[in-house]
Parts: structure tokens; C-alpha cells; sequence
């Protein structure tokens, strides 16, 4: 049986504070760029990657991501 999980709220936002630093920059960012913009110190990679996975984000070169349309 299948079970769905619901995402974490703080993830779910961090998610959509990438969204919006990745929409002002259409040739996209690195990690560490989008982290600096956010005032974030944590590595994004995970994130990033787990956000390419769903769809929401695309990878660009090994290290730049951009978002994808709506």
C-alpha cells in the first residue's frame, strides 16, 4: 500500500524561496549564489536536486540550476 507524505512546512517554503530568487535570474544560479541571495550558510545541493526530481527546477550545467516555467 501507498502512502503519501505530506512535505515539511519549512522545506516547503524554503522551496518556494528558491522558486522566486531562480524567477529574477532566467540563465539561473549556482547553489551557493541562490544560498547568499536567501542569507542562508547551508548548502542548497540537496534541495535543488530533490526540486529537479519533482519537476519544479532543471539543471542546467553540473552546478546551475534555473526554473522551469509554470
Amino acid at each position: 500500500m501507498y502512502v503519501a507524505t505530506l512535505p515539511d512546512p519549512d522545506q516547503w517554503r524554503l522551496q518556494q524561496q528558491v522558486l522566486r530568487v531562480l524567477a529574477q535570474h532566467p540563465a539561473g544560479l549556482t547553489p551557493g549564489e541562490i544560498a547568499s541571495q536567501l542569507g542562508l550558510t547551508t548548502p542548497l545541493t540537496r534541495v535543488l536536486r530533490t526540486m529537479a526530481h519533482a519537476g519544479l527546477v532543471q539543471r542546467v550545467t553540473a552546478e546551475r540550476y534555473r526554473r522551469l516555467s509554470p
